[in-house]
């Protein structure tokens, strides 16, 4: 661990062992090229593919409530939308609510997802069977309270 004090300071070694912005990306990039290279021949990226499955699972009321699920920046989250419509993948319907998106997808964007649902399936078998499926649940758990508990930081 790095003691903090005047007369020790933090070496360019302590940060590129111990850095969990680094590690994190790292692992987020290569996890984020593996279903990617699966997904390919649906058009879609992972990233595509999570928006369709978080609207699937339960449509948003706004984009800030998609952002925040998701943990995107609300104009990056926008600007994909804005792609996965013009795409033919999702339609914006207003749902009579205050400001709900009514985000929903069209039969093009539910014949995709089924296509690159069977596509993601591979590709987390095949991550599960790399990194171990018990340890990635524990994993998985410990992500989630970890993005809990920076989250209360940020807001």
């Amino acid at each position: 661990m790095v003691e903090h004090s005047s007369d020790i300071r933090t070496t360019p070694l302590d940060v590129a062992k111990t850095c969990a912005a680094l590690y994190s990306r790292v692992f987020s990039r290569l996890v984020t090229r593996h279903y990617n290279n699966r997904l390919s021949e649906t058009g879609l990226r992972i990233t595509q593919f999570s928006i369709l499955n978080a609207i699937k699972l339960s449509p948003p009321n706004s984009i800030n409530e998609l952002a925040e699920l998701l943990g995107m920046e609300r104009t990056s989250l926008q600007r994909t939308v804005e792609k996965l419509i013009a795409k033919g993948l999702l339609q914006s319907q207003p749902t009579g609510q205050k400001r709900s998106l009514g985000l929903s997808l069209t039969a093009k964007g539910e014949e995709i997802y089924e296509q690159a649902m069977a596509k993601w399936e591979e590709a987390h078998e095949e991550f599960t069977d790399l990194v171990g499926a018990d340890e990635w649940a524990e994993t998985v758990g410990k992500l989630r309270r970890f993005s809990g508990k920076l989250q209360s930081t940020l807001y």
